[in-house]
């Protein structure tokens, strides 16, 4: 087994990831499901505040980052360098987050959901979204179409 996945405590079964997968930081506050697919990602938990947790069938692309660590951007110097904010991460089930992707702390991506490749996700994702770009943005569902006012809604925020 993986030595970084090895020393995750709460992990299911079923868990694949490359020689270049990679926890940087929080073991026991990161929760994996079963069949997930992890490939090459980067993962920041936290010690505290910073749970990530990764539901069933969720499957990433190649150089994806799971961020739930970051620093005070109202701080500076050895300030800024020293202080750390976490938030929590929940990736539910079947989720696909695709290459070169950055969840960032405080998100929840949704049952079903995809990050389209190379997107930054600051904000959550519903259950079936599609979402790309940066910042991520909803563009589509992959259940149905959107109504006239989701449409309306997503020309405005433009």
């Amino acid at each position: 087994m993986h030595k970084d996945l090895a020393q995750i405590v709460n992990i299911g079964k079923n868990i694949y990831c490359e020689n270049n997968f990679r926890v940087f930081n929080g073991y026991k506050n990161i929760f994996l499901g079963n069949n997930i697919h992890l490939v090459d990602t980067l993962i920041n938990a936290g010690d505290k505040e910073g749970k990530v947790i990764i539901g069933d069938y969720v499957f990433f692309g190649h150089g994806v980052k799971v961020l739930a660590r970051g620093h005070d951007y109202e701080l500076f110097d050895l300030k800024r360098q020293s202080s750390v904010l976490e938030k929590p991460i929940e990736i539910k089930q079947g989720a696909w987050i695709a290459s070169g992707a950055i969840i960032l702390g405080g998100v929840t991506i949704g049952e079903n959901a995809v990050v389209g490749a190379g997107s930054i996700v600051t904000k959550d994702v519903p259950d079936y979204g599609i979402v790309a770009g940066n910042p991520a943005k909803l563009i589509k569902f992959t259940n149905r179409e959107l109504s006239l006012f989701e449409k309306i809604k997503l020309l405005l925020k433009k």
